[in-house]
């Protein structure tokens, strides 16, 4: 029986510097088929050249501009040939099992989607992510962030994939899309898992298929930006409308904090947020055409899918890490677990 190929996707925009490592520990694979596709996004370090001159088995597709994160993984995904994709940032570095170990966790019955166990790249025992939350706001967040990697050994279901490093199956991808492109970056592995468990796929926690991600955890106005406009578009498109009534009160909590926040930060980070909002109503046309599509594909209720949802946020990846953070969390978590009942209750 001939092993299905699996086509591990890695999307580059200026990351010369990282392909050694990441290249190389692909090509130590324990899985026996698998081809890898370079997607130059635009790249300006000759990316191309590098990849073609030193690593020759890898295949290079190239993009003449930035199109963003969403659009270069779809490209990376029409070229690829096999019958399970990975999405793999391009600043890791993986185990040989990181292929195989995905491979079987997807293959368990119900499983559309599989994501790796993260750890940061130069503290080896510490989680950067095991999959995502999602919070009932759509701020996705990293599960497990800066816990021992040794808490997390068991195979899990989780709400989200980690869109640093996960596969899906190319029947799933068939029937939910790729990623939205339209997002550009931020958001965009949240709601690719809000469609899948819509349709009725659960997402497996891998804990065998090992990363090594070189993450910081930082803010700009851009990601602001991006980070606002599309965790609002992705509640748009995933949820029936009497879950969103529901959700008014946590989501005009959280909009409470992010203007804070911008606030705080300074004449960029408001003009983000205000730009934000204004993206979604000038795209009104847009979001109902998305949304009718997403709602197309759905065979379980919310009921089913707010139960993966996370009611409380991780302080240090909102408000910030030390004691102002920590203290801030406390009412602010549990203000977020009030709120959060009627979605529960009426979802």
């Amino acid at each position: 029986m001939t092993t299905p190929l699996v086509s591990v996707v890695v999307v580059c925009w200026n990351s010369k510097q990282h392909l050694a490592t990441c290249l190389g520990s692909l090509q130590g694979q324990t899985y026996e088929h698998v081809e890898v596709i370079v997607v130059d996004n635009g790249s300006t370090d000759a990316t191309r050249e590098y990849v073609e001159a030193a690593h020759p088995w890898v295949r290079v597709q190239v993009l003449e501009e930035n199109e963003g994160y969403a659009a270069a993984n779809n490209a990376g995904f029409r070229v690829a040939k096999g019958e399970y994709l990975v999405v793999l940032n391009p600043d890791t570095e993986v185990e040989p099992d990181f292929v195989s170990a995905l491979v079987d966790a997807v293959n368990q019955d119900g499983v559309g989607l599989s994501t790796s166990r993260i750890c940061l790249f130069n503290d080896r025992e510490v989680i950067n992510a095991c999959g995502n939350d999602i919070h009932v706001t759509g701020l996705g967040t990293c599960r497990g962030l800066w816990l021992p990697s040794s808490d997390f050994d068991s195979p899990a279901r989780v709400a989200s994939v980690s869109g640093c490093a996960f596969m899906i199956r190319r029947d799933v991808l068939d029937r939910i899309g790729g990623f939205d492109e339209d997002y550009f970056t931020y958001i965009e592995d949240t709601d690719l898992s809000l469609r899948a468990n819509l349709a009725g796929y659960r997402i497996a926690y891998a804990p065998r298929s090992i990363v090594y991600h070189k993450y910081a955890l930082r803010m700009t106005s851009q990601k602001l930006y991006f980070i606002e406009r599309n965790r609002r578009l992705t509640l748009l498109k995933n949820f029936r409308w009497g879950t969103l009534v529901a959700l008014l009160p946590p989501l005009f909590m959280t909009g409470l904090l992010m203007w804070t926040y911008a606030l705080i930060h300074g004449p960029s980070y408001l003009r983000a947020k205000v730009q934000a909002h204004v993206w979604i109503y000038r795209n009104w046309d847009l979001v109902l055409e998305k949304r009718r599509r997403t709602q197309a594909l759905r065979k379980v209720g919310d009921r089913e899918v707010v139960r993966l949802l996370s009611s409380t946020l991780p302080a240090d990846q909102v408000v910030g890490s030390g004691l102002l953070g920590r203290l801030a969390g406390i009412p602010m978590n549990l203000a977020f677990r009030l709120l959060a009942v009627p979605v529960r209750l009426f979802g």
